[in-house]
């Protein structure tokens, strides 16, 4: 099948691009429905993998935050379901407020902050254009200790070896997955016919400070230098527990992710 990756020279889609051979396209801005319409047009891809977003704590303008994650996601399914694509929008575990349960594809979006509310849009968004979408929540992206390491890892690492100020949170737990096993996993989800969302996380429930140290150990730095602090403290608003059930996916794809 053609596959066409957007966010193509991002982390995650560099990933997927390389492992489905995804056919080269120009660059174009996926705020820009006519331009984008037009090349998916030319193109003519049989699946598109959509990876193309903004940072969601850090990196990103606030202004493109709506337009790109949002607005940006409705202009790739109207054009993907205009020549007839199968889609897989990547979507987060940012759309959830956290709880102690797991979560399930069943669990309705409950963002309390605003990357999680456009990122909660733009499932909405996509599944109103293409029903028949997968809408793909993950978590956290690793390197799964092989190549560049994710933007996560580094800033473990710069914390770690006082390159950097701050702290990790200990009560901010996520499902953390390799690079690699999730694009694995969204390629294969595209070669089935399920539609809505797919739970694909890691099998651990880690905070950022675990991580962190790990990432340190892994580095053979010592792990008593990462700094630890609390999300509670920080009066940021942001989930602080979200664990994703990725059951059914493994039951679909007959893929595990390792743990970090």
């Amino acid at each position: 099948m053609t596959v066409l990756v957007t966010g193509a020279s991002g982390y995650l889609g560099g990933a997927v691009a390389a492992l489905a051979g995804a056919v080269p396209a120009p660059r174009i801005d996926i705020r820009d429905l006519g331009a984008l319409s037009a090349m998916f047009a030319v193109v003519r891809p049989a699946t598109v993998i959509h990876t193309a977003t903004v940072l969601g704590n850090k990196g990103g303008s606030a202004d493109d935050l709506w337009p790109v994650v949002s607005a940006g996601a409705a202009n790739v399914a109207v054009a993907a379901r205009s020549i007839g694509a199968r889609l897989v929008h990547v979507s987060s575990d940012a759309v959830f407020a956290g709880r102690d349960a797991p979560y399930t594809e069943a669990d309705a979006p409950s963002p309390v902050f605003d990357y999680g509310a456009a990122k909660a849009a733009a499932e909405e968004a996509v599944a109103a254009v293409d029903p028949g979408a997968a809408i793909v929540r993950t978590s956290l992206i690793v390197s799964g200790g092989r190549g560049k390491l994710s933007r996560h890892e580094q800033t473990c690492l710069d914390l770690a070896t006082g390159a950097a100020s701050g702290a990790l949170f200990t009560d901010e737990i996520r499902c953390p997955i390799a690079v690699d096993d999730l694009a694995a996993a969204l390629v294969a989800v595209a070669a089935t016919d399920h539609a809505g969302v797919l739970n694909v996380a890691g099998p651990e429930a880690l905070s950022r400070h675990e991580i962190g140290v790990r990432v340190a150990e892994r580095h053979g730095v010592d792990p008593a230098k990462v700094p630890a602090s609390t999300l509670a403290a920080s009066g940021m608003t942001r989930p602080a527990r979200v664990v994703l059930d990725s059951s059914a996916a493994r039951a679909l794809l007959g893929l595990t992710p390792r743990p970090v």
